[in-house]
């Protein structure tokens, strides 16, 4: 297995691991977390949001690692925002 698709694996197991938590504080839930590719550019979202795609990553680089920010905690702050985002709509 490439460097690629163990990457792919764990994005796949990320959404199944979120969906899992949402559903054992939510129940079930109609939209859930989700990671696709087509074969170029991976993306990972909720219901019909993307929250990530590999060709804009916003992640924060961290120099002491040289590397960016663990993806899970990113994904969740992502999340989290636009969640709040839509609460806070009115008309």
């Amino acid at each position: 297995m490439n460097a690629k698709q163990t990457e792919q694996i764990g994005f796949i197991e990320l959404a199944n691991e979120l969906n899992q938590e949402l559903y054992e504080k939510h129940g079930e839930l109609e939209e859930q977390f989700y990671y696709s590719t087509n074969g170029y550019m991976d993306s990972f979202g909720f219901g019909n949001k993307m929250l990530w795609n590999s060709e804009m990553d916003d992640r924060k680089f961290i120099e002491e690692k040289n590397d960016y920010e663990d993806f899970k905690p990113y994904i969740i702050r992502c999340f989290n925002l636009w969640i709040s985002t839509m609460n806070g709509l009115s008309l």
